[in-house]
């Protein structure tokens, strides 16, 4: 556990993991979602505008979630289950609060606001971890894999000089 931030190693991997959530927003958006969104705004004859204002902000993600990651690593040890747990709540708060809070309002067919979801689950947990893996100086010891369960050592294999 590291007693101090590291900043520019926070923002710097923030910006990573910013830039992976963007190019994963992107290509789910533009090559699975494009024709539901378009097909869901001109039911409300609007066409989609202002998708550009997200890629800032999700390089404000990303560093903010390193940033929580870094906070939790106090409470929690340092590793993949720190930062699955980071990249769960960053899902929660930034993907299905505010995609949930549309649905009363039926603007948008809800398989559409699903699969929204489910995409945020994929590239915000997957970039929270990127995230967190650069700024622990992209290791993890193999001790705090084993206790997540993401790494499984099953010791040295016995030859048969051994026995």
């Amino acid at each position: 556990m590291t007693t101090t931030t590291r900043w520019n190693r926070l923002i710097a991997s923030g910006l990573a993991a910013g830039a992976f959530i963007n190019a994963c927003e992107w290509a789910a958006h533009r090559w699975l979602l494009d024709r539901a969104w378009t097909d869901a705004f001109a039911a409300l004859g609007r066409t989609p505008t202002g998708w550009t204002t997200f890629i800032p902000a999700n390089f404000v993600l990303g560093v903010i979630a390193v940033w929580l990651y870094r906070w939790l690593t106090g409470r929690y040890p340092a590793g993949l289950g720190t930062a699955w747990r980071t990249g769960l709540c960053v899902w929660v708060v930034f993907w299905v609060i505010p995609i949930m809070a549309l649905q009363p309002l039926a603007l948008f067919p809800n398989r559409l606001l699903g699969l929204t979801i489910l995409v945020g689950l994929g590239d915000g947990v997957l970039g929270t971890i990127l995230g967190a893996w650069l700024y622990e100086g992209m290791k993890w010891p193999a001790t705090v894999l084993a206790t997540t369960g993401a790494f499984r050592h099953s010791g040295r294999r016995q030859s048969i000089k051994d026995q």
